[in-house]
């Protein structure tokens, strides 16, 4: 064989993004370089191990001998009918006794897992003799190549099924939820200026910080298997996040946290509902991670290249150089080891690079451990 050819073979090989795609280059390439009439494949799915992708490709002049194509059509049923009803063993002495003179039929295995098989047929005597050898070597980077594809396939369909049960699981916590919110809400008022209206409050505040969580949660299993959609408007920032800044008045106080903010003035298009779960997120992170007495400040501004940017800068417990790359990944929570108080569930700040993503823009985060955190949002206008 060409060793230009041969390279080429496995380049393609490895080009290709799926079973399908790589089933059409292995049969193309292996007619090329073996010069057989007859090239045909059979791709096993990984969960069911019957085949799914099964394909045939003949040469010109294989049409002058219909004997063969007889032949090799048999075989293929043949071997359809082992995978349905037989064991594996049984398959492989049948892929043995059909290789002879001019056909050469191997089964596709990696670490022991069965991923279908490969045929070639010729019309030359001599075949089998002249290339085994060279098709056991290309078969090593086949049978690589599938392996990669079927393990990357198992983690997709893994991958999406955890994110629908989340998903799922989420929204059934939620009607509960507005339950205890609900009537804590009302018990709060029937019980106001007595000893028992902390105890409701703590309760309200609790399945609210519940009810915020798995919104996050869902919100990121959404985003996970569909793009997050997104109802620009143009609006006024300001006064939103004077808002969600006065909703934090008791959390404030609790820890005597002073708030400096610059708010500028301006108009911008986003999402009004993602940009306030974006800036309430980084709002509540800053004042879980700030120490007592301490200060937070925020600023935002429309920048030189007409991008809106918010910055909000604690000086809390601060993040460690070795989790910065980790943070807004879903459930990260840094600084195990070093801190004893751990108050994030690891969600908001990867809800927070989903929608701003969403938008065309980034969030970054500049931390040095027990020195305070700087994060910042930009999003296009």
């Amino acid at each position: 064989m060409n060793k230009e050819a041969i390279y080429n073979f496995v380049k393609k090989i490895n080009a290709a993004t799926n079973e399908k795609e790589t089933a059409n280059f292995i049969i193309q390439g292996l007619l090329e370089l073996t010069k057989a009439d007859i090239c045909w494949i059979g791709l096993a799915n990984w969960e069911t191990n019957k085949i799914e992708i099964n394909k045939i490709k003949t040469a010109e002049n294989c049409k002058k001998n219909p004997e063969l194509v007889k032949e090799i059509k048999k075989i293929r049923q043949t071997i359809l009918d082992f995978y349905n009803n037989v064991e594996i063993e049984e398959l492989y002495e049948y892929m043995n006794f059909v290789s002879n003179d001019n056909k050469i039929v191997k089964p596709i295995v990696y670490r022991n897992n069965t991923l279908g098989y490969i045929g070639l047929a010729s019309y030359n005597e001599d075949f089998y003799k002249r290339y085994i050898s060279s098709i056991n070597i290309l078969l090593e980077y086949i049978n690589h190549k599938l392996e990669i594809l079927s393990l990357w396939e198992e983690k997709e369909k893994n991958h999406k099924s955890r994110m629908e049960f989340l998903a799922s699981v989420s929204h059934e916590f939620k009607t509960p939820l507005n339950s205890i919110i609900g009537f804590s809400d009302l018990l709060v008022e029937k019980l106001k200026n007595t000893d028992e209206e902390k105890y409701i409050k703590n309760i309200n505040k609790s399945a609210e910080f519940l009810m915020g969580l798995i919104q996050n949660v869902l919100d990121f299993a959404r985003s996970e298997y569909k793009p997050m959609e997104l109802k620009i408007e143009t609006f006024r920032p300001k006064k939103l996040i004077n808002d969600i800044i006065w909703s934090f008045d008791e959390m404030r106080k609790e820890k005597n946290l002073t708030f400096n903010y610059t708010l500028s003035d301006v108009t911008i298009n986003a999402d009004p509902l993602r940009f306030k779960q974006l800036v309430y997120n980084l709002i509540s992170n800053a004042i879980k991670f700030s120490n007592i007495n301490s200060t937070i400040s925020i600023v935002t501004y429309i920048n030189a290249n007409k991008e809106f940017i918010f910055e909000i800068k604690d000086n809390g417990d601060g993040i460690s150089k070795k989790d910065i790359g980790t943070i807004f990944n879903l459930f990260s929570q840094v600084n195990r080891s070093q801190l004893k108080r751990q108050q994030g569930s690891g969600v908001g700040l990867s809800v927070c690079k989903k929608i701003t993503n969403a938008h065309g823009g980034d969030i970054f985060v500049k931390s040095r451990l027990h020195y305070g955190s700087t994060f910042w949002f930009v999003l296009p206008q």
